[in-house]
């Protein structure tokens, strides 16, 4: 696998308009699809995922577009209602949802299990009731496509790829990449952070940092445990284990040479228009350095501040990362007092951004 962590500009097809909101970065699959020393086979997964992943890359645009102009978005019925979770077999088509699975086994099984894991997370951590606050039935498809390299949210529902097993194993082998994409759907009921620019670094940021607490949670690991902060371990194939590749991203370390799509650590690294996937490392290693500097476990309290931020109705869907930083620090206030803003603002200055 060539690969090269040097410089961060911007990949050929970042330029495209619309929004992705995929786990696996477009640039990243042109890469390795490209790459001479993979197979054939794993050659043509990874573009074929490509084409797809341009192909449906338009529809969760729609979906936020409609989210965020719904005036009843943050309406409460007083009702409570338990998400239902279902989970479908897309029996390797692209037709979505695909056939129901009644009794999960297997794959199905592991993510039902998960999936109702980030469902307690978000009730007993963030106190939400799924990603809408009104308890909205969670849909997950597996086995789409053939080889398909990702995993993506699509507006109304969670949808899984069995990977190459040369890059990538199944989608759902990470519960940060379960909780990464669900996140999604929570951004998009809530500030619905435009997914291009600096707010679509933000938007993938958040479902970063959200993928990644959820996974410290489920492991009971303290901020100091570094494997809390790698986005996709658990998604790595062997052949690319055997290359160093130990994660998609790491959020403590963005350009290190053990993530498979390096990301730059400072403001000042910034491309403006690179590819949102990129851009995400500066915010992804402010919250780790926030997280760091507060102790103990992130889903005490770190997080509970991304997440005023992202849902207190400050936040502009086109925010930059200043104005987000800003924000944070807002909100570190409210539920901390000036101990808690001082170290979220030492965070963000860790990472060129006056807060």
């Amino acid at each position: 696998m060539n690969s090269s962590n040097a410089g961060f500009r911007r990949p050929a097809d970042a330029a495209t308009p619309g929004c992705h909101c995929f786990i696996i970065p477009p640039h990243v699959l042109r890469q390795y699809s490209a790459d001479a020393s993979l197979d054939d086979a794993t050659r043509k997964s990874l573009r074929d995922t490509y084409v797809e992943t341009e192909r449906l890359r338009g529809l969760r645009e729609a979906h936020r577009v409609a989210a965020i102009g719904d005036v009843n978005r943050f309406a409460i019925d007083g009702l409570v209602h338990t998400p239902a979770l279902t989970e479908y077999d897309c029996q390797h088509r692209q037709a979505l949802p695909g056939k129901l699975v009644a009794r999960p086994t297997a794959g199905f099984k592991t993510v039902q299990d998960t999936t109702a894991k980030v469902v307690e997370f978000y009730a007993k951590v963030l106190g939400r009731n799924s990603v809408d606050n009104k308890g909205l039935d969670l849909v997950s498809s597996l086995h789409y496509s053939r080889n398909y390299d990702n995993a993506f949210w699509n507006g109304h529902q969670m949808v899984y790829g069995d990977g190459d097993n040369r890059l990538f194993l199944e989608m759902y082998l990470s519960p940060d990449v379960i909780g990464h994409e669900i996140s999604h759907g929570l951004t998009q009921y809530e500030s619905g952070l435009r997914y291009q620019g600096e707010s679509g670094a933000l938007n993938e940021s958040f479902s970063d940092v959200i993928g990644a607490v959820f996974n410290q949670w489920l492991n009971n690991w303290a901020v100091t445990e570094p494997r809390g902060w790698l986005v996709g371990a658990g998604i790595m194939a062997a052949p690319a284990q055997a290359k160093g590749f130990t994660c998609l991203r790491d959020m403590l370390a963005p350009s290190a040479k053990h993530c498979l799509s390096p990301q730059p650590e400072r403001y000042s690294q910034l491309d403006p228009s690179a590819d949102v996937h990129v851009n995400s490392g500066v915010p992804n290693k402010a919250f780790a350095m926030f997280a760091r500097a507060v102790g103990g476990q992130a889903a005490t309290q770190a997080v509970k501040v991304w997440y005023d931020t992202a849902t207190n109705r400050a936040l502009r869907s086109d925010a930059r990362m200043q104005e987000f930083a800003a924000l944070t620090v807002a909100s570190a206030t409210k539920l901390g007092g000036a101990s808690l803003a001082g170290k979220c603002r030492g965070a963000w200055a860790e990472v060129e951004i006056s807060a």
